[in-house]
C-alpha cells in the first residue's frame, strides 16, 4: 500500500491496548483517502494486562504482520532481560489515576497505575545497564498529568523529565490537540518524547511540517472538513460488525428528550467531496445537550444544576455533536453524560464502526474478537493512530 520503505527501528510497546499507537508506528493504513505507508519500524514486543484489548491486539493482521503478539501479563511481572533489544520504547501508561474524568489520585492512586511510568524507567535503564541504550521513548498520556504531583510536589511530568534526563535523553512535552494532526476528533493529549543525548531535541513543530507536507488534514491549517463528522459517517452505515450497544432505560429517555440535531438526516447530503466548510448552512454546526430540555422535563439533579448555572459551571453533559462539528473525545466508558458519544440524528451510542472511525482506525481494524462493550472500552482508551503515524514519522526522521 503506498510507498514501502525498510524496516529499521525496533519498537518495543508497553500498555499497548488495542493497538493504536502500535499501528500508528507501523504505518501501512489508509483513512479517508489518505494512504499512511509503511514506516520503518518493526514491532519487536507488546504487552497489555487487560485480556480484551490483548485479544483484540492480536486478531489484527496490520499489527500482527511482524510476528509479535501482545503478551498479556501485568508488565511489573515481566523481566526486563525477557523483552527483546529496542530502539524506541512506546508508553501510554493507563491515564485513569490522571484524568479529568476519575478521582485524579496521580501517584497516590491504591492500585499503583500513577506510578507506571516507573515500569517505563526500569526496563530502560536495563537496556542501558547491558550497553544497549535505546534511541527513544514516546510517553502518550492525558492532560490531568500536567497537574498531578509527587509526594514532594514535583509535577509528574518534571518528574519524569528529570528522572529520563539521569537516564541520559533529552526531552521534550507538548500538550498536543488530535485535530491538528489529521483525527476527526477534539482529543488533547500530552506527548513526552525522549530521544538520547546524542540527538537533537525532539521538535515538535516538525509534526505540523509533516502535516503539511503530508496533506493531512488539520484544523489547525483549516483543512478540517474531512475531520467533520457528517464526513467521518460517510457510507458507514454499509461495513460489517456495525453493532451498538444500547443506553440504559433513563439514559434512552434523557436522550430522547435531548432530540436529535435540528439539521436532520438529510444534512448529509452536504458533506461530499470537495465541499467548503465556510459554505454550509449554521444550522448543520448546532450541536445540543442536556440544556435543551424543556425544564419541566428534567430529572431533579439537571433541575438542581439549570437552577445554579454559576455554581455548576453548567456543564454540557449529554454532549451531542453536529455533523458541521468535530467530534469531542470518546471516552473508555463511552457514556453520554460525559462524552460525546451519542449520534448526531439517531438517538442511540455511535456504533463500534462510528467510533473507530473518530479514533482514526481503518474500516479494516477489527473488534469483534471481544464482547461488544469491551471494544467501545479499547477504542476509546486507544491513541489515535494517525496521531501515532503523525509522530512515528516525524520520530524516525529526526532519528534518521
Amino acid at each position: 500500500m503506498g510507498k514501502v520503505t525498510p524496516k529499521r527501528f525496533r519498537v518495543a510497546s508497553l500498555f499497548s491496548g488495542c493497538g493504536g499507537l502500535d499501528l500508528g508506528f507501523s504505518g501501512g493504513f489508509s483513512f479517508y483517502g489518505h494512504d499512511f505507508f509503511r514506516l520503518p519500524t518493526e514491532i519487536v514486543f507488546a504487552n497489555d494486562f487487560d485480556k480484551d484489548a490483548a485479544s483484540c491486539y492480536n486478531s489484527n493482521p496490520l499489527l500482527t504482520s511482524d510476528g509479535v503478539e501482545a503478551l498479556l501479563a501485568d508488565i511489573r511481572s515481566v523481566d526486563a532481560d525477557s523483552i527483546p533489544d529496542f530502539d524506541i520504547l512506546l508508553a501510554g501508561f493507563p491515564c485513569q489515576p490522571f484524568s479529568n474524568a476519575g478521582n485524579r489520585k496521580g501517584v497516590n492512586d491504591k492500585n499503583g497505575r500513577g506510578t507506571l511510568f516507573e515500569e517505563c524507567e526500569r526496563i530502560l535503564k536495563a537496556k542501558i545497564d547491558r550497553g544497549v541504550k535505546p534511541m527513544a521513548f514516546v510517553f502518550e498520556n492525558v492532560r490531568g498529568i500536567l497537574s498531578s504531583k509527587m509526594d514532594d510536589g514535583t509535577t509528574v511530568p518534571d518528574e519524569i523529565r528529570q528522572r529520563m534526563e539521569a537516564l541520559g535523553f533529552n526531552v521534550s512535552m507538548k500538550l498536543v490537540n488530535s485535530s491538528h494532526y489529521g483525527v476527526p476528533q477534539q482529543r488533547y493529549r500530552v506527548l513526552i518524547i525522549g530521544v538520547r543525548n546524542d540527538f537533537p531535541h525532539f521538535d515538535f513543530s516538525e509534526l505540523d511540517n509533516l502535516v503539511k507536507s503530508e496533506n493531512i488534514p488539520s484544523v489547525a491549517n483549516n483543512t478540517q472538513e474531512p475531520l467533520l463528522i457528517g464526513s467521518i459517517l460517510q457510507g458507514v452505515e454499509t461495513l460489517p460488525n456495525n453493532e451498538f450497544w444500547k443506553y440504559s432505560e433513563t439514559t434512552q429517555r434523557t436522550v430522547d428528550l435531548i432530540g436529535p440535531c435540528a439539521h436532520g438526516e438529510e444534512a448529509i447530503k452536504y458533506f461530499t467531496d470537495g465541499f467548503s466548510a465556510s459554505e454550509l448552512p449554521n444550522i448543520v454546526f448546532e450541536g445540543r445537550s442536556w440544556k435543551d430540555i424543556p425544564y419541566k422535563d428534567l430529572s431533579p439533579r439537571l433541575r438542581k444544576i439549570a437552577d445554579d448555572p454559576k455554581k455548576y459551571h453548567a456543564p454540557k453533559f449529554f454532549r451531542r455533536f453536529a455533523y458541521g462539528e468535530i467530534n469531542g473525545t470518546i471516552t473508555a466508558s463511552a457514556q453520554p453524560e460525559n462524552c460525546g458519544i451519542t449520534h448526531p440524528i439517531f438517538n442511540r451510542r455511535y456504533t463500534v464502526r462510528e467510533i473507530a472511525r473518530i479514533q482514526s482506525f481503518p474500516d479494516n481494524y477489527t473488534f469483534d474478537a471481544i464482547p461488544l462493550q469491551s471494544q467501545y472500552k479499547v477504542i476509546g482508551n486507544a491513541v489515535p493512530p494517525i496521531l501515532g503515524w503523525v509522530v512515528a514519522k516525524t520520530l524516525t526522521d529526526h532519528l534518521s
